[in-house]
């Protein structure tokens, strides 16, 4: 009888444990709730990059995920990292940043080449890391003469 009631209790804790296993991968990681989680998805957002690098070279990245609230420096750094370009930018502090070259590609003042972007569009009117991005928008990087309004 003593052999039977410990066969028992190995089976009981075995589905014991077994079932809390299942509870435990059926319910929301980290403990956060599913309304969280959908919060989490929520604040991501799916944006587009076009790269023209005026020498009839045109890269397009289309929806890329980034956290809400990122910006087109944001953008630009992650997709020259996932696609293994260079990319230089300088930190003028209060003022943002200012790209100076992408995959290689430098602004040129001697032949008044620069890379400049618009969002949607439009000639962007702040710096790359001062513009939030929103879902759905549509950035274009083009290496061009002169700046275009």
């Amino acid at each position: 009888m003593r052999l039977l009631a410990k066969i028992i209790i190995v089976i009981a804790v075995f589905f014991g444990g077994f079932y809390f296993g299942q509870q435990q991968a059926l319910s929301p990681s980290n403990g956060s709730s599913i309304e969280e989680r959908q919060q989490q998805v929520e604040e991501e957002i799916s944006v587009s990059l076009m790269l023209d690098f005026g020498n009839g070279q045109v890269m397009t990245q289309g929806e890329v995920k980034l956290a809400e609230g990122s910006t087109v420096l944001d953008l630009l750094e992650k997709v020259t990292t996932e696609n293994n370009f260079e990319l230089q930018s300088r930190d003028y502090g209060e003022m943002g940043a200012f790209v100076e070259a992408i995959g290689g590609i430098e602004n040129d003042a001697s032949s008044d080449r620069f890379w400049q972007y618009w969002v949607n569009n439009e000639y962007a009117q702040v710096g790359v890391s001062a513009y939030k991005l929103v879902d759905g928008d549509v950035v274009e990087w083009k290496f061009i003469k002169g700046q275009i309004n």
